[in-house]
């Protein structure tokens, strides 16, 4: 994609548009629209409670970010020295997968200690560093809260489960068969097993987990449960972290009828979010387990979680964009916004520790997932992009835990053996064309994924449109084209995306929808005037973003 050359053709065509008008008196549209200081309107817009709104997250596995010791795993002190890097591409926040001590049974989502850091990691100092680094440049940190389950090496679970008379006996969930009438539910998915029940030989009951046997289920019926949790959350708030995405939140509490977000779960919500509004400017961020919609984790809008993820587009987008139908895209993020109160804000992915690589997500075909981010980027929500989509990691092959190591490959910073990230033997083999896909390399090449991310990173950077305007989807007349409408701050943005891989599509918009002519800030497309409408002709493959008003 050559943007010098789509800004060039844009500003002919509109050139010629503007000398055709049939009235010699007349003034032509205008081309350009007032322009603000984009980089006070960012500190702006990230300064406040709003912050999260106008946020770009990282999503960060310290493990294989960077190593700063020569052990071959990522660390805290690394993640440090590469904040320079991260804002440079134009992020906000960290969200740090678990940091907590572990039994390593879930890679860290299984915790031993909650108000502790994994030595692996470093320390609380460094833990209090990086917050100190991250903030003196206007960088926020969120950390993963696993409030469901425990390590079965936490010291909790130990005592609970030595008999059934001790202080913690019903911290837990236990069970003298290996069922129980009130729970009707198993493990969350077949990779954790088929069985949710395993016996405890010291105790000679059975103990309930979702997932996998090392991860039993606390009991948030126990009032003792829900403090010291609270208690744990409370231990972060007050070292400076701005806030929490909190793991797989809706099942703590099971019924007969219900495993998922019932009443009693909701209540325990609601205590969470009343703890953090007692600290100025946090946020939380609900990992929904319903793939549908996430309106349940917003309450009324207030009372509940800031953002939660919308997996419905986030985890599947690969279909849809394998296809030539832009509904399938826009009647996906509609119907995950459908009824959510005022308020709610989308958290926005297209990749995870959880699922495949955007690589593997779009079978190796460069312009999907460069369109997909490209909607997750200008769509309504805040995005969280996972660590190395922009460089577009391929897949490991290489396995600790389970399947989920194939995304959670080392970064790689540099084309140098070791990558940049260590000068050690890495803990995880780096993935498959590391010398091509890293930093040092993508960074110089224009037409790289890198170039592509930071790129519109910059352009929608400062714009109040893509953090907290309104999103409608505008019909261009052409079924093969996504046209998202923002508007928010006094101004209108168009985002336009082909969904044809084979040929060039074009859109046409009234031009009563747009202030003057289109001013292209990202991507590729010829425009032109046709009567009372602007004609938009995208690439096959392509996608652009207009300064509409």
């Amino acid at each position: 994609m050559n943007l010098p050359r789509a800004a060039l053709a844009l500003s002919l065509v509109l050139a010629a548009a503007c000398s055709s008008s049939d009235d010699p008196t007349a003034s032509p549209p205008s081309t350009a629209h007032a322009e603000k200081d984009r980089a006070a309107e960012a500190k702006r817009l990230l300064t406040g409670p709003d912050w999260y709104r106008h946020a770009v997250f990282y999503e960060v596995y310290v493990r294989s970010l960077q190593d700063s010791n020569g052990d071959g795993i990522g660390d805290l002190p690394g993640l440090i020295s590469r904040l320079p890097e991260l804002q440079a591409l134009g992020v906000d926040a960290l969200w740090l997968m678990p940091i907590t001590p572990t039994a390593f049974a879930d890679s860290g989502y299984d915790v031993s200690d909650y108000t502790g850091v994994n030595p692996d990691y470093g320390s609380l100092a460094d833990l209090d560093a990086l917050v100190s680094a991250a903030h003196a440049r206007g960088m926020r940190v969120m950390l993963d809260l696993v409030l469901n389950h425990t390590s079965d090496q936490h010291a909790w679970f130990k005592e609970s489960s030595a008999d059934r008379t001790n202080p913690k006996a019903d911290w837990y969930v236990w069970s003298d068969a290996p069922s129980r009438p009130d729970i009707g539910c198993g493990t969350f998915n077949a990779q954790f097993g088929s069985e949710a029940w395993t016996l405890s030989k010291a105790r000679n009951q059975y103990y309930f987990h979702r997932f996998y046997a090392g991860q039993p289920d606390l009991n948030y019926r126990n009032p003792e449960v829900v403090k010291a949790t609270l208690d744990a959350a409370r231990f972060w708030l007050d070292r400076g972290v701005d806030g929490f995405r909190c793991d797989v939140i809706g099942l703590l509490v099971e019924s007969a009828s219900g495993c998922d977000m019932i009443p009693e779960t909701q209540a325990y919500i609601r205590q969470l979010r009343a703890l953090l509004d007692q600290y100025p400017d946090r946020a939380m961020v609900a990992e929904s387990t319903n793939y549908e919609t996430a309106v349940p984790y917003f309450g009324d809008g207030h009372d509940m979680f800031h953002m939660a993820f919308n997996f419905g587009f986030g985890y599947f987008w690969g279909f849809p964009f394998a296809g030539d139908a832009a509904s399938a895209v826009s009647d996906k993020l509609e119907a995950s916004r459908k009824d959510a109160p005022p308020g709610a804000q989308e958290a926005l992915v297209i990749g995870s520790h959880d699922v495949s690589r955007a690589y593997v997500a779009a079978k190796k075909v460069e312009s999907r997932w460069r369109r997909a981010a490209f909607v997750q980027l200008t769509a309504a929500g805040t995005p969280f992009i996972y660590y190395g989509e922009e460089l577009a990691l391929r897949p490991g092959k290489a396995k600790i835990v389970d399947s989920r190591d194939y995304q959670r490959a080392p970064m790689p910073w540099t084309k140098a053996p070791g990558h940049g990230f260590t000068t050690g033997t890495p803990w995880l083999p780096f993935a498959d064309e590391a010398e091509l896909t890293n930093v040092e390399v993508e960074s110089s090449e224009p037409s790289s994924t890198y170039s592509f991310y930071k790129g519109l990173l910059a352009a929608r950077r400062g714009r109040e449109a893509f953090g907290a305007g309104t999103m409608t989807f505008v019909d261009g007349g052409n079924p093969a084209v996504l046209v998202l409408e923002r508007e928010g701050g006094g101004e209108r943005y168009l985002a336009v995306v082909t969904m044809d891989e084979s040929a060039p599509q074009t859109a046409r918009l009234p031009v009563a929808r747009v202030s003057g002519a289109p001013a292209l800030l990202f991507g590729d497309a010829a425009v032109a005037r046709e009567g009372e409408a602007w004609s938009i002709t995208i690439p096959a493959e392509g996608m652009a973003l207009f300064r509409a008003e």
